[in-house]
Formats: C-alpha cells, structure tokens, sequence
C-alpha cells in the first residue's frame, strides 16, 4: 500500500469530525472576513456622516467577532481531536505490526529504527498534521472566500491579486523541494543516532569494564555531527520559504496600495472609463480590499510556514508505511496439536542467508519423554534448530514433522502452545513478580505462580524483597540476572508443557541453585520431552540423547557415557571444560 493510500483510510472513519471541522471553520472564515467589509463600510458612512449606518456595522461586527472567535475554538479542539485519533491509529498499528511480523523480518531491523518509527516519527506526523490540517482547511477556504470578497469590492484589484499571486506558491515549492531531500537524511540519521544510544544503555557495564567510554564518545560525537549538518541544512532551507513568500506577498500588497491610491484619484476626479467598468473606488473600499489582499496572501504564507513540518511528517510517514508494509508471519496451517508425541527434523536444509550454507541434510527423531542434550561450538547451528523447531523460521529443504504432520499444515499457534522455552536472553515487564509469572497463564492462581517460583527456587530471593511477591519489578537493574532467570523458569514450571526447550537456561544461575532447578526440571519432564542446549556439559550428562553438531551436522550421537567411550570430538570438548 503506497503512503498516500494509507494515509487516507486513517481518515475515512472520522467523516462526521471532518464535516464539523469543516463548518466550523467555515464560519470562523466568513466572520473574520465579514471584519474588513463592515469596517470599511462603517468608515464611509462616518466620513458622509450618516451615525445610524455607522453604529450598525460595528454592532454587527462586533457580534460577528464574538461568533468568530467561538467557532475558532471548537475548530482548533476539533482539529486537536481528529489529529490524536489518527496517531491512536497510527501507534496501535505499528505495536500490532511488531508483534505480528515475522522473526525473521524484526532481527533484520534495528532497534533505533523500531523506536524511531514508534517514537520519533509518530511525533513528526502528529505535529506536521496539525499544523498542516489547519492551515490547510482554513487557507484554502479563506482564498476561495476572500477571492469572491475582492471581486465584489473591487474586480480590477482582485484580478490584479490572482494573477500575481502563483509567484509566492513557485518560490514556497523551489524551496521545499531543495529542502525535502535533507528531511529524509536527517530521518535515517536520527536512527542510526538512537541504535548507537540504545547499544550504549544496554551495554553500560561492559564499555566501562573494557574503558571505552571515549570511543562510544567519539563514535555518538561523530554521528550527532552528521545529524547536525543534514539538520541544520535542512531547516535552513526550510526556514527560507516563509521569507520569500513573505517578501513577494508584501509586493503585491504594495503594488495594489499605489493602484487603488490612484483609482481613488481618479473615482474623485469623475473619470468616465473608470466609472464605466465599475473600478470607482473610495477610501473605504480601498481600506477592506487592502486587509482582504493581506487575508488572501496570509494563507500563502502560513502554509509555507509549515511546509518543513510537512516535509519532516512525510519523510516520516513513509518510513513508516514502510515498516507496516512488511508481511505478517504467516500461518497457513490449519492442523490443530493437543500434544506433540513424535518429532522428526527429516533431510533438513536451513540458511539464514542463501549463499552461506549453514544445515544441510539434517535428521533427527525424538520421542515422547526423551531428554535430548545438543552440544558443539558456536555456530554450529544450536539455536538455530530451536527457531526453526518453533517454526520461527521455515527450512529451505526437507521438512520437520510433529506427529507425522508437515510443519507447514499445523496451526503455528497450536504448535507453540505445547512449548516451554527459555533462551539465554531473560525478559520481565514492569509489574508485580505474581503478574510477571503468570504471562504465560492469565489464569493462573496465585497458589498456582507460588508453586511454581519453589519449584524454580526463586522463593528464596522472592522472600528477601520489599513486599515480597507483590513487589513491583521490571527487566532494569533492580534484580540480577540470575534472579530474573529463576523466574523466566518460574514460568515454564508454571506452563508445565509437553515439551521445554532450554536454551543455556542456567547459565546465569550458581551451581547449587542449577542442581537443584535441574532435580526439579527431572520431575517435571519425566513423562514428557526436554530439549537442552548447553555449553556446561557437566549439566546434560543424564540426557537420553545428546547430539554433537558441527558446521550443521551431527557427527556424534548417544548419552554421556557412549560419547566419552567414543573418545571423539564431544570427549574433547568434556575433558577441556573438565581440565578447567
């Protein structure tokens, strides 16, 4: 969907908002326009002395002012309205977008990116709409108004007027167009500025331990530079269109003052050809056609005003059309799992890139209630069998069967329901310890989350806080690592599934805490499926089956004793982290 096709079904909804918006700056419009006319009126009739004519256009004014004023207020509300509803849009669409889009798409994006389109650009579109939203609904009827005003005061003047006018609207359009390329820059920058700031923040402690604070000085330094220069062309150029506007409006003005001065002289003076063609003019006239030429040019200018807000909210917009343009994961399965008993990885093939060959001809079984280890060096392709077991990722060759079922017929969130996963990376949300347990059971009794954090032994550090179990954590610094491990495990006690993956689940954990998660874990799992990876080997020693993966392969396979007989490559790799 192209930017402006997107753009328009954010408003389609708001019609009866719209048409309001639309009246009540139509009347706002013809009250503050309605002031020049009955001011110039009120001043002939006081020049020919007629009090009664007088006293009535300025009450009429004056009532007219009130009216204006009234409906100006509910048109900026109303337009402050219908602006919030569309980012509301905007913003539920974009958090829905990064929780539907496939994995594979999201670890492609940065997260500066990701927080520059929910943050950064949302806020450039808020702003350039209401800015532009306004002065466009209200400059476009103030010209169409003022424009029939002009001729019915004066028609030579407001030829004058219209034809002079285009030149302020070429001088705003060479400008904008200078200006817009550098907008789009400065966007890109300001996200690649908020990665680097996010990478820092994430990363504190070690660029401390390591002393490379100046570096990331350096490296922040350098990249604000940039933004600096593309930003500070960009507004430069932008802040030249109201000048210019400004300069050739004020021309025109000038140059219909002397005209009208000298139609004056020549009304005065009883010029038949003036009078003929209906150009007499009076002091009057002249007066209400003046404010009326500054009416129709001041929309000119105001739109020009905002069109570096314009084109800031448009380069914005587009990335973030882009971001929703990407597909949702897609679930084109229709096969509904209640329980996995049979796994087969069948002649696999998996690259993330297709010119680097990573799994190839891949095979493996595993039966309800084996305990299956996967061991090897980095890279290997560990965590990479996880995101495609979970279907986070399809193969490129062959094909994974649950139950004898192609993964591509089943249902990817009935698949997923009969998993319990923890990775190496540890997430809690801001909330009570209860709430963070329970997300993955909404139901669960409060009974139900305590049971589990005794069975992750997260009890006894839970014991140790302010209030306990209704202490409010989040994923900040406020519990270590550790510490929040035991609870992405509380979770996966609390899931009690037929199948856990464990993805380096202890590592952060001290290794009596570790014996006993693992006695827990042994009880849990005794009649259902755990699949381990592990760099400790000392932790997978009672698997069933471990599985050595190198380059993509298996070239070792069978529980901890049968390995160490082989005397192969896991012996190696268990007698070295033995040795340490």
């Amino acid at each position: 969907m192209n930017s402006k096709t997107r753009f328009v079904s954010y408003i389609k909804g708001q019609n009866k908002r719209i048409f309001a918006i639309i009246l009540l700056v139509f009347i706002f419009v013809i009250c503050q326009l309605s002031q020049p006319f009955l001011l110039g009126s009120a001043l002939d009739a006081a020049i020919d002395f007629d009090g009664t004519q007088f006293l009535t256009y300025i009450i009429i004014a004056g009532c007219l002012a009130i009216l204006g004023v009234s409906a100006g207020y509910l048109f900026e509300y109303e337009i402050g309205v219908f602006t919030q509803n569309v980012i509301k849009k905007l913003r539920n669409d974009v958090y829905e977008k990064i929780n539907h889009v496939s994995i594979e798409v999201l670890y492609k994006q940065t997260k500066g990116n990701i927080v520059q389109v929910m943050v950064g650009d949302i806020e450039n579109i808020a702003n350039g709409m209401h800015a532009v939203f306004k002065s466009l609904i209200e400059g476009i009827l103030t010209i169409v108004i003022t424009t029939i005003l002009m001729f019915f005061v004066n028609w030579i003047l407001a030829v004058g007027v219209i034809v002079l006018s285009p030149l302020s609207i070429l001088m705003s359009r060479f400008v904008a167009k200078f200006s817009h390329k550098y907008f789009k820059q400065q966007a890109e920058l300001q996200s690649d500025l908020n990665s680097i700031s996010l990478e820092v923040i994430e990363n504190s402690e070690l660029i401390q331990a390591f002393n490379y604070q100046d570096s990331e000085k350096n490296l922040f330094s350098k990249q604000g530079e940039s933004l600096r220069k593309h930003g500070t062309v960009a507004l430069f150029s932008a802040s030249w269109i109201n000048p210019s506007t400004r300069l050739v409006n004020n021309s025109i003005y000038a140059a219909i003052g002397v005209i009208g001065i000298l139609m004056i002289i020549y009304t005065q003076e009883a010029d038949a050809t003036l009078l003929s063609i209906g150009g007499a003019m009076s002091i009057g006239k002249l007066a209400a056609f003046l404010s009326y030429t500054n009416q129709y040019t001041k929309p000119f200018n105001e739109i020009s005003g905002v069109l570096s807000e314009y084109e800031n909210a448009v380069s914005s917009f587009n990335r973030l059309n882009k971001f929703l343009g990407f597909n949702n994961e897609l679930d084109n399965g229709t096969e509904i799992l209640t329980s996995i008993n049979e796994i087969e990885f069948k002649d696999m093939d998996f690259s993330y890139n297709p010119n680097v060959e990573l799994i190839k001809d891949f095979n493996l079984q595993i039966k309800k209630g084996q305990s299956i280890a996967i061991v090897g060096p980095t890279g290997a392709g560990k965590s990479t069998l996880i995101n495609v077991l979970l279907n986070f990722y399809s193969p490129i060759g062959g094909d994974v069967l649950y139950n004898g079922i192609s993964q591509c017929r089943i249902k990817k969130s009935s698949l997923r329901s009969n998993f319990g996963i923890v990775l190496q990376e540890n997430w809690l949300f801001k909330g009570t310890v209860l709430d963070n347990v329970r997300y993955v059971k909404e139901n669960a009794s409060d009974i139900e989350v305590i049971e589990a954090c005794k069975k992750a032994h997260a009890d006894i550090f839970i014991s140790t806080l302010p209030y306990g179990y209704k202490t409010i954590i989040s994923n900040d610094g406020s519990l270590s690592e550790g510490e929040k491990q035991m609870l992405n495990i509380a979770r996966v006690f609390l899931l009690s599934p037929d199948i856990v993956v464990l993805d380096e689940a202890t590592s952060n954990i001290d290794s009596r805490s570790e014996m006993l998660i693992t006695d827990s874990f042994d009880k849990m799992m005794k009649n259902n499926t755990s699949i381990v990876i592990a760099h400790r080997l000392s932790t997978i020693r009672n698997a069933d089956i471990i599985l050595v993966l190198k380059d993509g392969r298996i070239i070792e396979h069978g529980n901890h004793l049968e390995l160490i007989k082989q005397k192969g490559f896991y012996y190696s790799m268990y007698s070295s982290q033995f040795k340490e």
